[in-house]
């Protein structure tokens, strides 16, 4: 196969995994606007930094070898900020 071929192949499958990877962050918001409801609702924080850690731990010991955890952090401080927002605007 044609360098360029393979190159155009494996792309469509980065943007495949993309819509997917899209697919379950919509998911994941929605979940989280459902626990910005439930914490406006009953006068909690928002922001929960132990949660953040915890998350960050597991993933940081399930994907040992695969991602380090400064590029787990990179990842999730984005998709956390994002989850806050979103419950900032439910209340």
């Amino acid at each position: 196969m044609h360098p360029k071929e393979k190159i155009k192949m494996l792309r469509q499958k980065i943007d495949d995994y993309d819509d997917q990877i899209l697919d379950l962050l919509i998911k994941r918001f929605s979940v989280s606007k459902e626990i910005g409801a439930i914490k406006t609702a009953n006068g909690l924080e928002i922001g929960d930094p132990n949660r953040e850690q915890e998350i960050l731990n597991r993933l940081s010991k399930n994907l040992k070898g695969k991602l380090n955890k400064d590029d787990i952090t990179a990842i999730f401080s984005q998709v956390y900020q994002i989850s806050k927002n979103l419950q900032k605007k439910v209340s």
